[in-house]
Protein backbone atom coordinates (compact mmCIF):
# COMPACT_ATOMS: atom_id res chain seq x y z
CA UNK A 1 0.00 0.00 0.00
CA UNK A 2 1.28 3.34 -0.73
CA UNK A 3 1.75 6.13 2.64
CA UNK A 4 -1.47 7.94 1.88
CA UNK A 5 -3.39 4.43 1.65
CA UNK A 6 -2.21 3.47 4.90
CA UNK A 7 -2.84 6.53 6.68
CA UNK A 8 -6.30 6.84 5.22
CA UNK A 9 -7.24 3.31 5.64
CA UNK A 10 -5.73 3.54 9.60
CA UNK A 11 -7.69 6.76 10.55
CA UNK A 12 -11.06 6.13 8.64
CA UNK A 13 -13.21 9.19 8.32
CA UNK A 14 -11.33 12.25 8.82
CA UNK A 15 -9.55 15.23 6.68
CA UNK A 16 -5.99 14.71 6.06
CA UNK A 17 -4.31 17.59 3.87
CA UNK A 18 -0.94 16.40 2.49
CA UNK A 19 0.69 18.62 -0.33
CA UNK A 20 3.45 19.98 -1.50
CA UNK A 21 4.49 23.49 -2.93
CA UNK A 22 7.17 25.53 -4.30
CA UNK A 23 7.71 28.95 -2.97
CA UNK A 24 10.67 31.73 -3.10
CA UNK A 25 8.77 34.06 -1.08
CA UNK A 26 9.92 32.81 2.10
CA UNK A 27 6.54 34.09 3.17
CA UNK A 28 5.40 31.31 5.34
CA UNK A 29 2.14 33.15 5.69
CA UNK A 30 1.85 32.82 1.98
CA UNK A 31 2.63 28.93 2.25
CA UNK A 32 0.10 28.43 4.66
CA UNK A 33 -2.47 30.04 2.27
CA UNK A 34 -1.00 27.66 -0.93
CA UNK A 35 -1.77 24.65 1.72
CA UNK A 36 -5.42 26.30 1.91
CA UNK A 37 -4.77 26.85 5.98
CA UNK A 38 -5.40 30.34 7.52
CA UNK A 39 -2.45 32.56 6.29
CA UNK A 40 -0.62 33.70 9.53
CA UNK A 41 2.35 32.60 10.57
CA UNK A 42 2.52 33.62 13.84
CA UNK A 43 -0.26 30.35 14.72
CA UNK A 44 2.58 28.03 14.20
CA UNK A 45 5.64 27.24 16.82
CA UNK A 46 8.93 25.87 15.87
CA UNK A 47 10.00 22.02 16.64
CA UNK A 48 13.08 20.41 16.10
CA UNK A 49 12.85 17.10 14.18
CA UNK A 50 12.05 15.04 17.00
CA UNK A 51 9.58 16.98 18.02
CA UNK A 52 7.99 17.39 14.84
CA UNK A 53 7.93 13.14 14.61
CA UNK A 54 6.17 12.98 17.81
CA UNK A 55 3.58 15.19 16.97
CA UNK A 56 2.80 13.62 13.81
CA UNK A 57 3.12 10.49 15.70
CA UNK A 58 0.45 11.15 17.91
CA UNK A 59 -1.67 12.91 15.16
CA UNK A 60 -1.32 9.54 13.33
CA UNK A 61 -1.74 7.66 16.34
CA UNK A 62 -5.34 8.93 17.84
CA UNK A 63 -7.93 11.06 17.09
CA UNK A 64 -8.07 14.51 18.41
CA UNK A 65 -11.89 14.64 19.30
CA UNK A 66 -11.92 11.12 21.86
CA UNK A 67 -8.43 10.61 21.89
CA UNK A 68 -9.47 7.34 20.43
CA UNK A 69 -6.90 5.39 18.89
CA UNK A 70 -6.45 4.99 15.07
CA UNK A 71 -3.84 2.66 14.25
CA UNK A 72 -0.99 1.05 16.70
CA UNK A 73 1.38 3.39 18.31
CA UNK A 74 4.46 1.71 17.00
CA UNK A 75 3.34 1.50 13.54
CA UNK A 76 1.97 5.70 13.98
CA UNK A 77 5.54 6.22 14.69
CA UNK A 78 6.95 4.10 12.01
CA UNK A 79 5.09 6.17 9.41
CA UNK A 80 5.88 9.64 11.16
CA UNK A 81 9.46 8.90 10.64
CA UNK A 82 8.97 7.82 7.12
CA UNK A 83 6.90 10.61 6.24
CA UNK A 84 9.71 13.49 7.99
CA UNK A 85 12.28 11.41 6.49
CA UNK A 86 10.81 11.82 2.58
CA UNK A 87 10.54 15.18 2.83
CA UNK A 88 13.07 17.17 4.64
CA UNK A 89 16.52 18.22 3.93
CA UNK A 90 19.41 19.06 5.52
CA UNK A 91 18.31 22.39 6.39
CA UNK A 92 14.88 21.72 6.94
CA UNK A 93 13.00 23.44 9.30
CA UNK A 94 9.39 22.03 11.45
CA UNK A 95 6.33 23.74 12.55
CA UNK A 96 3.68 22.96 14.17
CA UNK A 97 0.41 24.95 15.62
CA UNK A 98 0.85 22.92 19.02
CA UNK A 99 3.84 23.25 20.95
CA UNK A 100 4.47 19.58 22.07
CA UNK A 101 3.16 16.41 21.26
CA UNK A 102 0.78 16.16 24.34
CA UNK A 103 -0.04 19.88 24.64
CA UNK A 104 -4.67 19.71 24.88
CA UNK A 105 -3.72 23.40 23.11
CA UNK A 106 -3.05 24.01 19.70
CA UNK A 107 -3.62 27.48 17.40
CA UNK A 108 -6.58 26.43 14.55
CA UNK A 109 -5.49 27.01 10.66
CA UNK A 110 -8.97 25.58 9.62
CA UNK A 111 -12.79 26.06 10.42
CA UNK A 112 -12.45 22.29 11.69
CA UNK A 113 -13.12 21.98 15.40
CA UNK A 114 -9.50 20.15 15.83
CA UNK A 115 -6.89 20.64 13.43
CA UNK A 116 -2.98 19.90 13.86
CA UNK A 117 -0.40 19.25 11.67
CA UNK A 118 3.30 19.76 10.63
CA UNK A 119 4.79 22.03 7.97
CA UNK A 120 8.45 21.16 7.04
CA UNK A 121 10.39 23.96 5.23
CA UNK A 122 13.05 22.80 2.88
CA UNK A 123 14.90 25.66 3.04
CA UNK A 124 14.98 25.81 -1.09
CA UNK A 125 11.45 26.84 -1.53
CA UNK A 126 9.97 23.38 -1.21
CA UNK A 127 7.39 23.03 1.47
CA UNK A 128 5.40 19.95 2.51
CA UNK A 129 2.56 20.19 4.73
CA UNK A 130 0.28 17.16 6.66
CA UNK A 131 -2.37 18.28 8.25
CA UNK A 132 -5.37 16.33 10.50
CA UNK A 133 -9.07 17.49 11.16
CA UNK A 134 -11.29 15.92 13.24
CA UNK A 135 -14.63 17.00 14.76
CA UNK A 136 -16.80 16.14 17.86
Amino acid sequence: MSLITDILAARGPTMVRISDVLDYSDDLSLVLSKFGLTPDEKMLMPQDRAGAIAILTNLLWKEQAYDCERMNRGKAEELAERIISENESKDSRYFSNKESPLSNSWNGLTDSTFDSGIIISGGDGQYFCIWFEDED
